[in-house]
C-alpha cells in the first residue's frame, strides 16, 4: 500500500497550528512578565504594611493595605486567562506575601483573621502565607516585651500557637502545598523559642514578686 503524502498539506496544517501556538504562547509570556512586574509591587506594599504595623503606625498600614489590595487585584485578574499561572511558583510567592500582610493586619488591627475565601486565594496559598505570619508575630511579641507589655505579648503568642496547631496536621506533599514542611518546621522553632522566652520571663517575674513580698513581711 502506497501512502500518498502531500508535503504541502502537512506544511499548511503545521503552519496553521504553529501560527496559533506562537500567538498564544507570546500572549502568555507577556502576561507572565506583567505578573512578575506587578508582583514586585505586591511584595513591596506587603512589606510596607507589615513594617507600618510594627512601627504602630495604623494610618500608614491602612494606606499601604489599600495600595496592596489594588495591585494584587490586578495581578489576580491577569491570571484569569491562564489558570495554570495562578498556582505557579512565581504566583505562590506573590500570593503568600499578600496573605501574610492581610492576615497580620487583620490580626493586629481587628483581632481577627480572614478566611482564604475572603482573601480570594487558594487553600495552599493561604496556608503558605499564614505560616509566615508566625514570624511577624514573634517580632511583634519581642517589641511588646521590650515595652513591658507582657500580657499583650502572651495573648499574641497564644494566637501564634493556635495558628501552628491548625497547620501542623496538614501533612501534604509539596505538589499539594509547596514548601509546607519547611514552613511548619520554621514555625515550630519560632513557637518553641517564644514559649521558652515567655516562661523564663514569667519565672523571673514570680521570683521578683516573691522577693518583694518577703521584704514587706520582714
Amino acid at each position: 500500500m502506497v501512502i500518498d503524502v502531500r508535503i504541502e498539506n502537512i506544511e499548511e496544517a503545521l503552519e496553521k497550528s504553529f501560527g496559533e501556538i506562537t500567538k498564544l504562547l507570546s500572549d502568555k509570556d507577556a502576561t507572565r512578565e506583567q505578573i512578575i512586574k506587578l508582583g514586585r509591587d505586591v511584595i513591596r506594599e506587603s512589606g510596607y504594611v507589615i513594617t507600618s504595623l510594627h512601627n504602630r503606625d495604623q494610618d500608614s498600614a491602612k494606606k499601604h493595605l489599600k495600595a496592596l489590595e489594588d495591585v494584587f487585584s490586578e495581578v489576580w485578574r491577569l491570571t484569569e486567562k491562564y489558570s495554570d499561572l495562578r498556582e505557579a511558583g512565581l504566583m505562590n510567592n506573590i500570593v503568600s506575601e499578600y496573605v501574610e500582610a492581610e492576615v497580620f493586619y487583620d490580626l493586629i488591627i481587628n483581632s481577627s483573621i480572614p478566611t482564604f475565601q475572603e482573601l480570594g486565594v487558594t487553600p495552599a496559598q493561604f496556608i503558605q502565607g499564614i505560616l509566615d505570619v508566625i514570624g511577624e508575630i514573634k517580632r511583634y511579641v519581642l517589641d511588646l516585651l521590650r515595652s513591658h507589655e507582657i500580657l499583650k505579648a502572651e495573648e499574641l503568642f497564644r494566637i501564634a500557637e493556635v495558628i501552628y496547631e491548625f497547620t501542623k496536621p496538614l501533612d501534604f506533599p509539596d505538589p499539594i502545598i509547596p514548601g509546607i514542611r519547611r514552613k511548619t518546621d520554621v514555625a515550630r522553632s519560632i513557637i518553641e523559642s517564644l514559649r521558652s522566652l515567655l516562661t523564663d520571663l514569667k519565672s523571673r517575674e514570680e521570683l521578683i514578686t516573691a522577693l518583694e513580698e518577703c521584704k514587706r513581711t520582714h
